[in-house]
């Protein structure tokens, strides 16, 4: 069980995350098009402390959005085209005290010396290879959800715990991996670690002819 207290130790200490400062900039999502290419920007996820708290505890921030394409119809629904979900994922190192970035989508990993440098690269707008085909009125829809800690993470929870749990009881474990795993799934729900939804539409463009 040592795992889980472990856990409990770390949830603790993510219970404990410093207050935002005063007048700390609210985060937010835009996406502007030019020439009919989106930009997506994110601005101020860090700004409260709280995230950069929780990676140094030792949870990991992951970021996932999802753009969609979308045509204008006057008079009717307006109708889904496509979309392109992209994912980063950021931790800090505790060996190096730093923080690292991986971005999924081409597997590049940068590190930053401090939150705010790791903020500063948050930032950058990210341009989607997601145009209309056809003629028409359409816009953008993105939104991006920023966790640190939920159910599905609990197998790389796993391995950072440096196989201190058993797999699961699935024939390849034992009982005490799961009750551990039970445990685990217990004290996430009960947490209450902080989560962030933002969404962001862009102004209506016209394509084609």
């Amino acid at each position: 069980m040592r795992a889980g207290l472990r856990l409990l130790a770390l949830l603790a200490c993510a219970a404990a995350a410093p207050s935002p400062p005063a007048g700390a900039q609210q985060p937010s999502l835009t996406v502007l098009v030019q020439s009919g290419v989106p930009r997506v920007q994110a601005t101020a996820l860090l700004a409260d402390g709280k995230f950069v708290g929780l990676m140094r505890s030792g949870f990991p921030l992951r970021l996932h959005y999802r753009l969609e394409l979308w045509r204008a119809r006057s008079g009717w629904f307006d109708q889904f085209v496509s979309d392109w979900p992209w994912d980063a994922v950021a931790n800090h190192d505790p060996i190096a005290d730093d923080f690292v970035l991986i971005r999924t989508e081409n597997g590049a990993v940068t590190r930053y010396a401090t939150g705010d440098s790791l903020e500063r690269a948050l930032e950058i707008p990210y341009r989607v290879r997601l145009a209309p085909k056809g003629s028409g009125k359409f816009y953008f829809l993105c939104r991006l959800d920023v966790t640190t800690l939920n159910d599905t993470d609990l197998e790389e929870l796993t391995r950072w715990l440096k196989g201190d749990v058993s797999p699961a009881v699935s024939g390849e474990g034992n009982v005490g991996g799961a009750l551990v795993r039970g445990l685990q799934r217990i004290l996430v729900r009960i947490a209450g670690l902080p989560r962030l939804t933002l969404e962001a539409r862009s102004e209506t463009f016209t394509s084609g002819p």
